[in-house]
Parts: structure tokens; C-alpha cells; sequence
């Protein structure tokens, strides 16, 4: 069932149809009521009865010769250009979510900066080791694969 208030924009239609086309317009429909042929139309319209600015180019564009239906208004319809919208000014920020912001970007950085020396302490067992430090084999054994001097493994 279509919308009571789409039916006074097909009133509308019909009105200027037989308006601008007179006799030609009011001829196609002798012997058929007017209220099924309406009907017809309103419910092949029915998707623009949120926006009627398709409509109303149709009407403002309306070709020399009389629509014989209600496909040659809604291919006229379709041609309707989409709405230009006026884009809105970039909001100010205040010098509080500035810095606010720059915070938080410092605080990503520094979570995602490489960490010191990773290898530090394998760097310190060897170091310790050549110094003359005695070092427990397993211990030093790890810290020189670590560092890639002995046995590579995929990980290095």
C-alpha cells in the first residue's frame, strides 16, 4: 500500500502531466480509471519518496513529447545530479588536545623504539669471560650462539 502523503505528489504530477501535454496527456488514459493508473505510478515512484528532488528535475526537464509511461519519467528522474554538499571548516583544536595528542604520540614512539641492547647481556658474559672470568660453560655456550659466534641458528 502506498504512502497517503506520496499520493498528493502523484496528484501533483498528474496535474502539471496534463498541464503542459493537455489533451494528449488526458487521451492515453480514456476508459481506464484513473485511480488504478495512480496507483501504477506511485508504486513504480514509490523509491523516491524520501527524496523528491529526482522528481522535481523530471518535471523541470520534461521532453517536448508526452510520456507514454511511467519509465520515460523515471529515466528522466534518473538523470537527476546527486546533491553538492558544502564541506564543513575543520574544527579549531585547543592547545590542551594538541598536547594531549602529542602525548600520546610520544608515548606510542617510545613503546614502539627498539629496545637498549638486547644482547647486552650475552655481550657481558663473554666480556667477562675473556677478561679472565670464569664462566660456567652452558652459560657462555648461550651467549656466543646469541651473538652469532658459535652455531648458527634461525633465529640470527
Amino acid at each position: 500500500m502506498t504512502n497517503p502523503d506520496f499520493m498528493v505528489v502523484i496528484d501533483a504530477i498528474f496535474e502539471k502531466l496534463a498541464v503542459r501535454y493537455g489533451h494528449d496527456w488526458l487521451r492515453q488514459w480514456d476508459g481506464v480509471d484513473m485511480a488504478f493508473v495512480k496507483a501504477d505510478w506511485a508504486e513504480e515512484l514509490d523509491g523516491y519518496a524520501n527524496n523528491l528532488e529526482p522528481l522535481r528535475y523530471a518535471l523541470r526537464h520534461l521532453p517536448e513529447r508526452c510520456p507514454a509511461n511511467v519509465g520515460q519519467l523515471k529515466k528522466i528522474a534518473n538523470l537527476c545530479p546527486p546533491p553538492v554538499f558544502k564541506a564543513l571548516p575543520a574544527p579549531k583544536a585547543t592547545e590542551a588536545v594538541v598536547s594531549a595528542q602529542m602525548a600520546k604520540q610520544l608515548e606510542l614512539k617510545q613503546a614502539l623504539a627498539p629496545k637498549a641492547d638486547e644482547k647486552g647481556w650475552a655481550r657481558a658474559l663473554v666480556s667477562r669471560s675473556e677478561a679472565g672470568e670464569k664462566i660456567r660453560p652452558y652459560s657462555l655456550l648461550c651467549a656466543r650462539q646469541a651473538l652469532g659466534l658459535e652455531g648458527r641458528t634461525a633465529w640470527q
